[in-house]
């Protein structure tokens, strides 16, 4: 071996150790964090026996309707996350906040995530907490799983409200980024990067200690079995549900965001057709990004409180 070779060997190697170490550092400082802030979280709501695992749930109001709240893909804290929409809806509703498996503070699960499997873990806990009747109220993909949801229980639905919801029809199921998702939440590049701003977790805009544990709580979930299995599935749940329909006499409130509107020219039309032999519904938009509730959380609650009566 040459000289030229042998400093080019040395290089290469020390530069691969100095990778090394500053990865491991960062898994090993993740790992520390993650362990510290576990016992920092503060408690909520309540634990429901689902099948073996438990799935965390919150309460308030004391309306006499009630309305399930369901989060988005990836959505690391849903009960903090809808802390905003829930403060104006539990005024006059009795407000439930679920946290599917591997969502929050629920547990990780390694069962499939096909639409069945989500909605059966979800009508269990709330057949569990003996509610039989509610409106759902959807955030992002749960506007998807919420076809299957009302196909499977339609004695139970009285109104759908989806905020910004996703429709089957919108395509681009088969692009998650799960495996990437997963590699940066367990190596500890997601903690780095989620210290760039409060845009990086979809933070709402709320004090300091309310991010902490917004922040506490989605590094914990972050990367889980579930939502990584969600993503592999996510296709075969959109083409399970691309020909659902809504039934005739269902009320369907759709809240839609101007961001969205303004990046897929297809976003209003989708929505439109899904509501096309609805007997009563309505589509609005508002000023806003996807993560609407943080934001429009008044206007919303006026809204569904007025379609509603």
């Amino acid at each position: 071996m040459n000289k030229v070779l042998k400093v080019f060997v040395i290089i290469l190697l020390s530069i691969l150790i100095i990778i090394g170490l500053v990865f491991g550092g960062i898994f090993t400082n993740n790992k520390i964090k993650l362990g510290k802030e576990s016992v920092k979280i503060s408690e909520y709501g309540q634990r429901i026996k689902v099948g073996e695992k438990e799935m965390q749930v919150s309460i308030l109001g004391q309306g006499d309707d009630t309305l399930v709240l369901l989060p988005g893909y990836l959505t690391g804290a849903p009960t903090l996350d809808f802390k905003l929409l829930t403060d104006e809806l539990s005024i006059d509703h009795k407000v439930v906040v679920i946290e599917p498996l591997g969502y929050g503070m629920s547990d990780d699960t390694d069962a499939p995530r096909t639409v069945e499997n989500l909605v059966n873990e979800v009508h269990s806990a709330l057949d569990s907490l003996d509610i039989k009747e509610y409106s759902l109220v959807t955030h992002s993909i749960w506007g998807v799983y919420a076809l299957k949801y009302i196909e499977m229980y339609p004695n139970e639905v009285n109104l759908l409200v989806g905020i910004d919801s996703s429709l089957p029809s919108q395509g681009g199921a088969d692009d998650n980024q799960e495996s990437m998702i997963n590699f940066l939440a367990k190596s500890g590049i997601y903690r780095i990067l989620s210290s760039t701003g409060d845009d990086f977790l979809n933070t709402p805009p709320m004090d300091e200690e309310f991010k902490q544990q917004f922040k506490y709580i989605s590094l914990h979930s972050i990367g889980s079995k579930a939502t990584q299995n969600e993503g592999y599935e996510m296709k075969n749940n959109f083409d399970k549900t691309m020909n659902s329909t809504y039934p005739i006499d269902l009320p369907v409130l759709y809240i839609l965001a101007s961001e969205s509107v303004e990046s897929d020219s297809n976003w209003i039309p989708i929505h439109e057709a899904m509501l096309e032999n609805s007997s009563k519904s309505k589509l609005i938009v508002l000023e806003g990004s996807h993560y609407l509730h943080h934001t429009q959380s008044k206007t919303i609650a006026s809204e569904l409180n007025n379609f509603s009566n």
